[in-house]
């Protein structure tokens, strides 16, 4: 990070994954309270305005720096972005697409949607339509309940499925995906229920 015989930073490291610039193990299994120790500690060294009176290098690797842990620290403080990450360093990219076999990309394998997963989500989304319709506030409220218990069960399963040796590459990528559905649902539902109570506001207020 530094250089040890001058102290002016050095260029970031193009290639360098997210857990070794911030010094920790490549491991789902992340010390939060420890991440965010090392992520202000070397804020304090990178920070840009150490390096006001530097030279044009020095403040152009410095930035450089600075936009790279604070990437690295956006991704790995959360579970899911972490995952995803950490999935895509073992060659492994979640599908967006629907049916058909895995496409090979980079070197990197992305794996197509489960089935189960679409028809699942479809019969949510019919659900929430429907206690849209009905001005059905509680039902909704379910719906989030029951996807909730899902997200928390998927990412339950991603995280003992980076423990096993090797990791089970196959169930974390479909609990993954799993969750991006089930997020997107929570967003849609969360507006519904807005939209919902601010009747009812109305309602009242007439």
């Amino acid at each position: 990070m530094l250089c040890a015989a001058c102290g002016a930073v050095q260029p970031p490291d193009p290639k360098a994954d997210y857990f070794r610039v911030l010094g920790i193990p490549r491991t789902f299994a992340v010390d939060l309270v420890d991440l965010e120790r090392r992520y202000k500690e070397t804020t304090k060294v990178l920070h840009p305005d150490r390096f006001a009176r530097a030279d044009a290098q020095a403040r152009r690797a410095s930035l450089e720096r600075s936009v790279q842990l604070n990437e690295a620290w956006r991704t790995l403080k959360e579970p899911i972005r972490r995952a995803e990450y950490l999935l895509s360093l073992h060659g492994v990219d979640i599908g967006e697409r629907a049916g058909g076999g895995p496409n090979q990309s980079g070197g990197h394998v992305t794996l197509p949607v489960p089935q189960v997963v679409l028809m699942e989500v479809m019969e949510l989304r019919e659900a929430l339509a429907e206690s849209q319709s009905n001005k059905d506030a509680r039902e909704v409220d379910a719906l989030v309940a029951r996807v909730r218990s899902g997200l928390d069960k998927a990412m339950d399963d991603v995280a003992k499925g980076f423990l096993a040796v090797p990791p089970e590459l196959g169930t974390i990528t479909a609990r993954l995906v799993t969750v991006r559905y089930y997020r997107r649902f929570l967003d849609e539902a969360r507006s519904v229920a807005e939209s919902l109570a601010d009747r009812g506001k109305d309602a009242d207020a007439g």
